[in-house]
């Protein structure tokens, strides 16, 4: 009895199952190349996306040169973006020194006996010091409690100066991108429509449209919302007759587009009015900058539903939603992927037909 000999489906197969296997390690090695830069290049598509119109007009104002039109707006970006991340690393790296020594001289005090200066911080100075004297807080203020929480926030501040170094860095790899994106701007959205078109059909077309509306609204709502705490911020300052109000609107403006929050400038605006003797200007500036950060989270989805074809809940929970899941690059992917799943939903609905671009039957 003779073996029967393998029919010609086998091998082409097995032949299939080695191309899939091949395409597949081919993947995986390009994801593999291209995940560092995957962060940024995200980051280059939104900023190439909203601000294309206005690239646009810098083209046709620089007599038709894109080319000289992609250089503007990149180095704009660039002073615009990399210069307070950087400012902000070097802050960070220019007092990790102080703070271990004031780690250092801060575990050797002896609680029952505050340095001078505790008396003299403002509001709380004067009891803290009493408390201190009578011993009262001794037993949670022993250098052996006081050194663990103190190396925690050296090591802790450390991690945040190396966070900024990276996003630094991301932010001028993604400018760059965005620079290159200018100028192979139609190629690029052509590629993304044949891609979107192959996916999902017209429907994929539509939802590719309204994502591009969509990351466009939301850095109008990014931009404007800062804008408004800016300008609302510097108002405050200004009544409460805090020197500098115009520098500190400006610092609130690069805080807010930063979603780092305008109370990193309002907070120690207060501390010092209070430390001035102006109680009541420095609870005014407090009140008056919760109020700034509350409306934000009005604002924003309001201005960004004003491009974005979503309802005004789902531009909400994009937001918010986002924000929370992958922090300030989430405020766009949460409310662009919305879109596109309401936009492809909204499709989906429709009854199939010729007059939506279904066969009949």
């Amino acid at each position: 009895m003779t073996t029967p000999a393998p029919t010609p489906g086998h091998g082409i197969l097995i032949e299939r199952a080695l191309i899939l296997l091949l395409i597949g390690a081919l993947g995986y090695a390009c994801v593999e190349i291209v995940l560092p830069f995957l962060v940024p290049f995200i980051w280059a598509v939104i900023l190439a996306v909203s601000t294309w119109p206005y690239y646009l007009k810098a083209a046709e104002g620089l007599g038709g040169r894109r080319g000289l039109a992609a250089v503007v707006l990149t180095l704009g970006m660039l002073l615009l973006f990399v210069v307070p991340a950087f400012d902000a690393f070097d802050s960070v790296t220019h007092y990790l020194p102080y703070l271990s020594k004031a780690a250092a001289q801060l575990s050797a005090l002896s609680p029952d006996q505050p340095p001078d200066w505790v008396a003299q911080l403002p509001l709380v100075g004067t009891k803290l010091d009493e408390t201190l004297r009578t011993g009262k807080l001794n037993s949670f203020l022993s250098p052996e409690k006081v050194r663990p929480i103190l190396t925690s926030g050296a090591g802790w501040l450390l991690q945040q100066g190396a966070g900024l170094a990276l996003a630094a860095l991301h932010i001028v790899l993604a400018v760059i991108l965005a620079g290159l994106l200018y100028a192979n701007g139609e190629t690029a959205s052509a590629t993304a429509e044949r891609v979107a078109l192959r996916i999902g059909g017209p429907s994929g077309i539509q939802a590719l449209r309204v994502a591009g509306l969509t990351v466009r609204g939301v850095s109008l709502g990014v931009i404007g919302t800062a804008l408004l705490q800016a300008v609302l911020s510097g108002l405050g300052f200004a009544l409460a007759g805090v020197p500098g109000a115009g520098v500190l609107g400006l610092l609130c403006f690069l805080a807010a587009t930063l979603q780092i929050g305008t109370g990193i400038v309002w907070i120690p605006t207060a501390i010092w009015l209070a430390h001035q003797g102006s109680e009541g200007w420095a609870a005014f500036t407090v009140v008056w900058g919760i109020f700034i950060n509350v409306i934000d989270n009005f604002i924003k989805p309001y201005l960004i539903g004003k491009t974005s074809p979503l309802p005004f809940l789902l531009i909400l929970v994009g937001v918010i939603g986002g924000l929370l899941a992958w922090g300030f690059v989430g405020i766009f992917l949460g409310t662009t992927l919305l879109a596109v799943a309401y936009t492809v939903f909204l499709d989906w609905l429709e009854p199939p037909g010729p007059g939506n671009g279904a066969s009949p039957g």
